[in-house]
């Protein structure tokens, strides 16, 4: 029983070490109203970017060495994978809230950006990780996105004709496969990086 309390009380105290905000050298006085804001945009952040960066890192590493080795019959999966409770949309959208939340919360910490915070060592790897995660967000948005809609589509086309795929269907759908692998593992090692970058910046004032 005392081992539960103990664990229990361990969760505790993690969950309001992440959720325990630093404050920046510009705002020393954030008022109840800030700390609310903060919190809902941290809330946000953390949670979809979980999920984005733990979906990109085992789609990246986990599921496309496996489409690659069903030969033939990954892109079907692919196919499938792609319209399954509108993975691409849902992906995209928690990317656009992890990102979004993230640059929220920078603007608010460094007083709207302030080349004094930004000097920091705190505020230096706080938005490194932020322009890591920007530029795979835009690159999930430029070239990922666009080849799922594609799969999407061509497996639309393949089911109304009611028959196996065209040859040229499968070599597009090929093409499209390792586009969308290519993407995803750089997609996954930024975001490891961001995330690292996340995790330390409490740490490096």
């Amino acid at each position: 029983m005392r081992g539960n309390s103990n664990f229990y009380r361990f969760i505790f105290l993690y969950l309001k070490e992440i959720l325990n905000l630093r404050r920046s050298p510009s705002d020393a006085t954030t008022n109840m109203s800030d700390q609310t804001y903060l919190l809902i945009l941290r809330l946000l952040h953390i949670g979809c970017g979980i999920f984005w960066a733990g979906t990109a890192i085992y789609v990246a590493f986990f599921v496309e060495p496996a489409v690659t080795a069903l030969g033939i019959e990954g892109p079907k999966f692919m196919q499938q994978l792609a319209k399954t409770n509108r993975f691409p949309v849902v992906i995209l959208l928690a990317a656009l809230i992890t990102v979004t939340a993230g640059v929220l919360l920078i603007w608010k910490l460094s007083g709207g950006l302030q080349t004094q915070w930004l000097s920091t060592r705190y505020g230096t790897v706080l938005t490194t990780g932020g322009v890591l995660a920007i530029i795979a967000f835009i690159i999930g948005f430029l070239v990922s996105r666009p080849a799922s809609m594609r799969i999407a589509k061509i497996g639309k086309a393949i089911a109304v004709a009611g028959g196996p795929p065209t040859p040229a269907q499968m070599d597009e759908l090929k093409m499209l496969g390792k586009r969308l692998g290519t993407a995803g593992r750089v997609i996954a090692v930024l975001l490891i990086f961001a995330v690292i970058g996340m995790s330390i910046f409490r740490y490096a004032g």
